[in-house]
């Protein structure tokens, strides 16, 4: 049943290792062409006579990026991106989805920015599009979030912090449930569709009691989604400093798990739960579920247009990554050029193997008859170098593999990031088998 899933110790010591990398094709790391201005504004003259929907994503840099006092400098530049590409855009093609990340932003600066996309795009109504606000903790209220609804977001994302907190539970432990709860309230009050909380696991200052603590005050709230991530998979440079150790981390990763799923909560994948009425759950259900730039998401027929510094845009089979530092971004801006940098282009991307990872993730299972019909490309002799491992994953219990096709059973959903991977580089994922150290790295 999807949406089901199990721990299994064994497999997830044994597989686990295997990082989110291979979980995205083409990922960032992918990106060996040079992308010019020209290319984009040629994919977006496609998609504007193809008449394709549109999905929007605007990045803030981090906060340690910019020196005191160039927060409204980059914005300015930000809008000067909105109104180049806006130029480029049919008036036939709505925005389905939007995703704003709010940073520091204050309520004027929120309000100045959208008015300016909502006069560059034409939206859809808010009953038909998912359109959310990422938020910090440390920099939302309940102001803010009334501002934000007024504005027409109807799903919330926020960052949570961790805290320091001991067996007995300290203050800054108590305000940071205290503050979750009011965004929660507040976001409910106001009728917002969908609530996520990120919760990370794995830091040197959780401990799998402090992590239980959290994680029940979380679920007496009842986010639409939680999204639990490994602090080991977002600590930059492979820094070991500040991680707790390999079997609490565990610890904490499989009382998620198991207290997410016992809560009621679905499992999606990638370490994204939904409870049964929340949009992704649904369109799972109904084999409407896709995994593209921004992740899952019930819009995969958009075309994307990523704004700001690193930001990602996918257009027809273009992509295309922004540069990556606020300096020539706004270098490129202020000389009238769009700052895009890198990607690949159509002719370079894999559809078929495009196709097959986004199926992996959204339904854990591959028809290989369908993916040779839809691709023209017979899968099993595309893939055929790959057979040894798929039968190794099959023989561990990972997948079961037929014919026709695989399925990966509820105790090794957790490991979907190992099948993806014996699709690109089949050592990889024998690793996994043959190393049997699991999350020892």
């Amino acid at each position: 049943m999807l949406g089901s899933v199990d721990w299994d110790d064994s497999l997830v010591q044994r597989y686990g290792q295997i990082g989110r990398l291979h979980c995205s094709y083409p990922a960032a790391v992918d990106f060996s062409d040079r992308i010019a201005p020209l290319d984009l504004l040629r994919a977006l003259r496609e998609s504007r006579r193809a008449g394709r929907p549109l999905s929007i994503a605007i990045q803030q840099p981090d906060g340690a990026e910019l020196k005191p006092g160039e927060a409204a400098a980059y914005q300015l530049r930000l809008e000067r991106e909105i109104d180049q590409l806006g130029c480029h855009v049919g008036p036939m093609q709505q925005v389905e989805q939007l995703r704003l990340s709010a940073g520091t932003l204050g309520i004027e600066a929120l309000q100045r920015l959208v008015r300016l996309l909502k006069a560059r795009f034409s939206f859809v109504d808010p009953r038909a599009g998912s359109f959310t606000a990422e938020v910090e903790l440390a920099h939302v209220d309940w102001p803010l979030i009334g501002a934000l609804h007024e504005l027409g977001f109807n799903q919330l994302s926020v960052a949570v912090p961790d805290l320091r907190a001991d067996d007995g539970g300290t203050v800054e432990y108590f305000r940071s449930s205290a503050r979750i709860r009011a965004v929660i309230e507040a976001a409910h009050a106001l009728h917002y569709r969908s609530v996520n909380l990120d919760l990370g696991y794995g830091r040197s200052w959780q401990t799998p009691a402090s992590f239980a603590r959290k994680l029940a005050s979380i679920i007496e709230l009842a986010p639409d989604q939680v999204t639990m991530f490994d602090y080991r998979d977002v600590t930059p440079g492979g820094a070991r400093l500040g991680l707790a150790s390999v079997a609490d981390t565990l610890a904490m990763y499989r009382h998620g798990v198991e207290q997410l799923s016992a809560a009621g909560y679905r499992y999606i994948g990638l370490g994204k739960f939904v409870l049964p009425h929340d949009d992704l759950a649904m369109a799972q259900e109904i084999g409407a579920l896709h995994h593209d730039v921004l992740g899952y998401t019930p819009h995969g027929e958009c075309d994307h247009l990523g704004l700001g510094v690193g930001a990602i845009s996918r257009v027809g089979g273009l992509f295309c990554q922004n540069v990556s530092t606020v300096q020539a971004y706004q270098q490129a801006l202020d000389q009238g050029q769009l700052p895009s940098s890198c990607g690949l282009h159509a002719s370079h991307v894999d559809p078929l193997h495009n196709r097959l990872i986004e199926r992996l993730l959204c339904t854990f299972a591959l028809d290989f008859d369908a993916l040779s019909l839809q691709s023209g490309v017979e899968v099993r002799q595309r893939y055929a170098e790959h057979w040894a491992t798929l039968r190794q994953l099959h023989a561990d219990g990972v997948i079961v593999l037929q014919e026709n096709g695989l399925e990966i059973p509820p105790h090794a959903r957790l490991l979907v990031a190992a099948v993806c991977a014996a699709f690109e580089h089949p050592s990889v994922a024998a690793q996994g088998h043959s190393v049997g150290q699991g999350w020892q790295r």
